[in-house]
């Protein structure tokens, strides 16, 4: 990583634009506390548009994934993590906005609504606030970061009416700024599952969806309800090793080599214990957690399993699928495609997302036996 290239990035004033300071000269001051990036050397899997490499701090706490001004998936994104950071830090889900208090807003929404209905909003906003605590990457700001480096000026867009009028030919490198999910490990253990079975809506356009279908056909998308994107694991001597991108297109049109590799990830590498409880005990807790409470479809995202090499064990603590050795994270990443549902709060199916969801529980559990 010591030779991987780096770019200093810092965020942008909403009110002015910045460059990149000549050599020989002290930066200006609101880019002295910028951040010194390098590759991000965890990430298994995921192709940018433009041909941009994800990154991560020197340090290696924060992971920045490129998010290039104009671009529709870019802002997809940003505005789904912006509005479900807005759902887990708002005090009320139903709250007025209108300046009342706390205890007026309750009142008013009681005597209309009735004490059912309330308690049963009260547990569906905990439900999501849970959701995001435990199933995103945390998402510090929804603010977009920018390079100042090559002299380029850029100035903040974080959110889609910043982008609006800006012209194609001029798009500027950013990057959205998530937790590194893999930090804090010594040996992370890691694998990127593509949930659904297929990677379009109906809200999306024609020309996408028919290229969408032509890639996914002959891979495991329809008939296990995900497709294996890149995986790493370390040997008993401690040295990675990384599913090769010819590997993962085997692999992902496989049943059978779907298995392997997921029997494999968990495989303990010195005493080869299989631990084939994994998959089942994982996937049904998963399962359990209301996915139908998102006001969003996930279209195209992905389950990002890490855990220390080595480690895993059974937990005998009810609701702990491991040991707290193993720190195990089950997280759910990329919603560049996430479509916003239409129907009233928690009763729209995302079928694509909970049918893909089943199908693996379903695949899964035959490894127990």
């Amino acid at each position: 990583m010591d030779d991987a290239p780096i770019v200093t990035i810092a965020p942008a004033s909403p009110s002015m634009s910045m460059s990149t300071p000549h050599p020989g000269k002290p930066p200006p001051s609101h880019v002295r506390d910028a951040v010194r990036l390098v590759d991000a050397d965890t990430q298994v899997a995921g192709n940018h548009a433009h041909g941009l490499k994800a990154k991560q701090s020197a340090c290696g706490r924060w992971f920045y994934k490129p998010h290039v001004r104009g671009d529709a998936r870019a802002v997809r994104e940003l505005e789904f993590y912006a509005h479900m950071r807005r759902l887990a830090t708002s005090r009320d889900s139903y709250s007025s906005g209108d300046g009342d208090s706390d205890e007026d807003t309750r009142a008013s929404t009681i005597s209309y609504r009735g004490v059912e209905e309330l308690s049963a909003m009260d547990e569906r906003t905990m439900r999501i606030r849970s959701f995001v605590e435990t199933r995103l990457p945390a998402c510090p700001s929804t603010r977009r970061f920018v390079c100042v480096g090559d002299g380029v000026e850029v100035e903040e867009a974080e959110t889609e009416t910043a982008i609006e009028g800006l012209p194609n030919e001029t798009p500027s490198v950013g990057y959205l700024r998530l937790r590194n999910i893999t930090y804090g490990y010594e040996r992370p253990c890691v694998i990127d599952l593509k949930i659904g079975i297929r990677t379009w809506d109906v809200e999306h356009s024609v020309e996408y969806a028919e290229k969408r279908t032509k890639s996914e056909l002959g891979t495991t998308h329809e008939r296990l309800g995900f497709k294996l994107c890149g995986a790493q694991t370390y040997d008993a001597e401690g040295n990675v090793k990384r599913l090769s991108r010819e590997e993962c297109k085997s692999i992902r049109t496989s049943e059978t080599l779907t298995r392997e590799t997921l029997r494999e990830f968990v495989r303990d590498p010195v005493t080869g214990e299989t631990n084939d409880w994994f998959w089942p005990a994982l996937v049904r807790q998963l399962r359990a957690e209301s996915i139908r409470d998102l006001e969003h479809r996930l279209v195209g995202s992905s389950l990002l399993i890490v855990y220390e090499s080595g480690k895993l064990a059974q937990s005998d603590v009810l609701g702990e699928v491991c040991v707290a050795e193993a720190k195990l994270e089950a997280r759910y990443i990329d919603f560049c495609h996430a479509v916003p549902k239409s129907g009233k709060d928690g009763e729209e199916v995302d079928e694509n997302f909970e049918i893909g969801m089943q199908k693996f529980e379903a695949f899964v559990a035959s490894f127990e036996s």
